[in-house]
């Protein structure tokens, strides 16, 4: 095979690749970054934007390398878990059960002394509001 075929058709794959996927297919290792507890020392609730139901208690906020926000449990089960099959990767979707707003989805790297969970949720689809006076 022409190597200069070879090193354009790597170009191309990888361009389509996120940076991680990138490592991963380079060899090199991609770390799994910890969650930890958050330090936010305002409490509060966090609402859904659109029917302003609660959903995240700020003591399940847990800080991540993420854009979102990164919790391991929901008040009182409003939220709704589905499962999305369209998807290469089967990936649990995140809703709110009073709307149907989509927040975001579920993963099974979080916190192993909980939940497990990681429900990974747009800042966009939230709303705090402090508990602090």
């Amino acid at each position: 095979m022409n190597k200069n075929f070879l090193i354009i058709f790597l170009v191309i794959i990888l361009s389509r690749c996120d940076s991680i996927e990138q490592k991963k297919a380079l060899g090199s290792t991609v770390e799994k970054k910890e969650l930890v507890k958050s330090n936010n020392i305002n409490k509060g609730i966090y609402y859904c934007v659109k029917c302003n139901q609660p959903l995240y208690k700020s003591e399940n906020n847990y800080n991540s390398d993420d854009e979102n926000e990164s919790f391991d449990l929901s008040m009182n089960n409003k939220v709704k878990f589905k499962l999305d099959y369209k998807i290469k990767n089967n990936k649990t979707v995140l809703t709110c059960k009073k709307c149907g707003t989509k927040l975001g989805n579920v993963w099974n790297d979080g916190p192993k002394e909980t939940t497990g969970n990681r429900h990974c949720v747009s800042k966009n689809a939230l709303i705090f509001k402090s508990l602090n006076k």
